[in-house]
């Protein structure tokens, strides 16, 4: 008989604990108004259940097994909503293309769309790229070279929609040569060296505008000067007879009389675009919808009043006042189009490119390089 007890006792006991793991598992789930009913649960299995009372060892193994279950979804629930109250961290570079991501958080357009988003700046797309491979951010803004190598080195990141680029006219980069150089025409420069950095966007963008030219590949020379302010220095000093810049930087070069031979205004190819983690668009997809949402509103402020944002770009992206205050003597324009996805021939295009520069070891698609469920 006392066998026969025990094994009553057991599947008394299972019987019961079964009914307050599903309720607790419910409570992990949210729904706080199950709590009561989990409490009356325990109390059933430590009571008399069909004649058979539950001895007081087994009370005690109850007892140690329910307080670590609670522990555990304690535990559990902390972690999640720790997780989801976590602000999306999105990289951003002194440059302004960043813009309507400084006016969204100025205007509080973020947290209208109830976001969080925390702005992480930097100052090199190295350390950027970096951050973003340490998970330290989810996303920032760059250009598609940037994303498709961060890709082909094993970082699944993904872009949403464009930055500038949507017109030819937005983040203009300009090949310009030194004052006193008496360069200013394209086929001028055959064989002549121009400063760039290497196996970024500027030595795509001085490929392509050559290219476009009617230049061979023999007759583009190229010197590496990686750095903006020493390419500058550089042009303006006759170091080196041409070189190709992004603006602000092309803007300050011609108003201290570098003469611009050609630019990228007419034909898109120095997009940029905003990207994020893979895990990020998987976790935070909404999060990072609302985020766009807000850098929409943004771009319509802009748009609606251009030069309103002036100080935020002497500010943060660190545009000289002179510059603005003369538009018309620079190539320089602060425009903002609504995001929209990258065309499929502009991915392909950089891809091409980066095969034939051996930067990137297999060919990257279309979808391995854009999501295109953000901006529906």
């Amino acid at each position: 008989m006392q066998g026969a007890a025990r094994s009553g006792e057991m599947i008394i006991f299972k019987r019961n604990y079964k009914r307050v793991f599903l309720k607790a598992a419910f409570f992990h789930n949210g729904q706080n108004k199950e709590k009561k009913e989990i409490s009356r649960n325990i109390n059933r299995i430590i009571k008399k259940k069909e004649g058979i009372v539950l001895r007081r060892y087994n009370y005690c193994k109850i007892f140690v097994l329910v307080l670590a279950l609670g522990l555990a979804l304690l535990t559990g629930c902390s972690d999640q909503e720790k997780e989801q109250s976590a602000p999306v961290k999105f990289g951003v570079l002194p440059i302004v293309d960043n813009l309507p991501f400084w006016v969204a958080e100025e205007k509080g357009y973020f947290a209208d769309e109830g976001v969080k988003v925390e702005l992480v700046p930097f100052d090199s797309a190295m350390e950027r790229d970096s951050a973003i491979s340490a998970k330290q951010v989810d996303g920032a803004l760059g250009d598609i070279l940037a994303l498709a190598a961060m890709n082909g080195g094993g970082v699944p990141a993904k872009a949403v929609a464009l930055g500038q680029g949507v017109t030819p006219v937005e983040g203009r980069f300009a090949l310009l040569s030194a004052p006193g150089s008496g360069i200013t025409k394209p086929e001028q420069l055959k064989g002549v060296e121009i400063a760039v950095s290497l196996n970024s966007i500027i030595e795509y963008v001085t490929d392509k505008l050559l290219l476009d030219q009617g230049f061979s590949q023999d007759e583009i020379k190229k010197t590496a000067i990686p750095k903006i302010p020493a390419r500058v220095e550089a042009l303006l000093s006759g170091q080196v007879q041409a070189a190709v810049l992004p603006d602000p930087p092309a803007a300050i070069a011609e108003l201290k009389g570098a003469n611009l031979v050609l630019d990228d205004t007419s034909r898109n190819i120095s997009q940029t675009i905003i990207y994020f983690r893979e895990d990020t668009l998987e976790n935070k997809m909404e999060e990072v919808k609302g985020l766009m949402r807000a850098y929409t509103r943004a771009v319509e402020d802009i748009q609606a009043q251009p030069g309103a944002f002036d100080d935020i770009l002497t500010e943060k992206a660190r545009v000289p006042q002179e510059v603005l205050d003369q538009p018309d003597k620079t190539g320089m324009q602060v425009v903002f189009s609504l995001p929209e996805l990258p065309a499929k021939e502009d991915i392909a295009e950089v891809v091409d490119w980066m095969l034939e520069h051996e930067l990137l070891d297999k060919e990257l698609t279309y979808t391995d390089l854009v999501n295109e469920e953000v901006l529906q």
